[in-house]
């Protein structure tokens, strides 16, 4: 199952995240997650003073940095 139909039910593909709900989907801790997001190694939009990140970002994301495994003797 991908990371966005894990979560499509629950309203999130146009929604834009908190740091602690990143945190949640990548099982790291809150600062680590604030680092990159001010490195903007995270896809980040920024409205006045607060960072949000895109999920539907998000899950690219995660999906460009994953690593497809081979299958026997490949």
């Amino acid at each position: 199952m991908r990371l966005n139909e894990a979560f499509a039910d629950e309203g999130l593909e146009e929604r834009l995240l908190k740091a602690a709900e990143v945190q949640k989907i990548l099982n790291l801790s809150r600062a680590n997650v604030y680092r990159l997001m001010k490195a903007e190694v995270l896809p980040t939009v920024r409205i006045r003073g607060a960072v949000r990140v895109p999920y539907r970002d998000l899950v690219r994301w995660i999906e460009s940095r994953t690593k497809q495994g081979q299958g026997p003797g490949g």
